[in-house]
């Protein structure tokens, strides 16, 4: 909630409909999903490729709007892209204060 204490009402708003928006596709959740159980906890571009059966430029868009919503962090190792869940904003979007006292 730290990240929404001194914001407005209609940036408050913004700032939830954007994560939540990002949340609503299961081909997101799904990547979230891979990304949590993988070991390091964070996942290659081509290692994500393969398990979710996706061509890279779908799988570009979706990690882009996870990356805009805040949701998953990218790496850069070399040339390889990487991903990791961002878990401060996902306890933001899972605390019980969201749902009842977003102001």
């Amino acid at each position: 909630m730290e990240l929404t204490k001194n914001l407005n009402e209609d940036t408050a708003l913004d700032f939830y409909e954007k994560m939540f928006s990002a949340l609503a596709d299961k081909i997101r959740l799904k990547i979230i999903n891979e990304i949590s159980k993988s070991p390091n906890m964070n996942l290659c571009v081509c290692d994500l490729e393969e398990k979710l059966e996706l061509q890279q430029s779908r799988l570009s868009y979706h990690l882009k709007k996870l990356v805009d919503a805040n949701i998953l962090i990218p790496e850069k190792h070399g040339t390889w892209n990487y991903y990791r869940i961002n878990e401060e904003q996902i306890q933001v979007v899972l605390s019980e204060n969201t749902c009842c006292k977003i102001f």
